[in-house]
Parts: structure tokens; C-alpha cells; sequence
């Protein structure tokens, strides 16, 4: 498998997941009025989706990238 080449993050990302397929799975900081959020990059799934975890970004994440296959999008 080749391995995603280290790139800044964007901005408000605190913590990255690898998924399976190579795609980041990413957590923004929440601020005052808005919740932390969480995205795959790969299949574009998010946290804000509902199903499982979906209150806790940082447990969705780490579980969507466990199991996700999704590839990196092409730059």
C-alpha cells in the first residue's frame, strides 16, 4: 500500500485518522457555537451523518477509519 505523502493540515484540524484505503479521516476543533465535526476525505462520510458514534467526532473517526477503504481523491 502507498502511504499518503505528509502535506500541512488545514486549518482547525486537531487529529487525523489513516483509513484502510489511504484517505485521512479529520477532526475540526469546535469552537463556541459550533460542535467538533469530523470527515472522511476518501468517501466524504462525516460524523454529522447519524449512525454509530456520531455524538463523539473523535470516536467516529477512529472507527470510520478501521473499516473505511475509500482511496485518496486525486489533487
Amino acid at each position: 500500500m502507498t502511504t499518503q505523502t505528509q502535506t500541512a493540515w488545514p486549518e482547525n484540524v486537531i487529529a487525523r485518522y489513516l483509513t484502510v484505503g489511504g484517505a485521512t479521516v479529520s477532526i475540526w476543533d469546535a469552537d463556541q457555537w459550533t460542535p467538533a465535526a469530523a470527515a472522511c476525505a476518501g468517501c466524504s462520510a462525516s460524523n454529522e451523518d447519524g449512525g454509530a458514534n456520531s455524538s463523539d467526532p473523535k470516536r467516529w473517526a477512529q472507527s470510520h477509519a478501521e473499516t473505511c477503504r475509500a482511496i485518496p481523491k486525486p489533487a
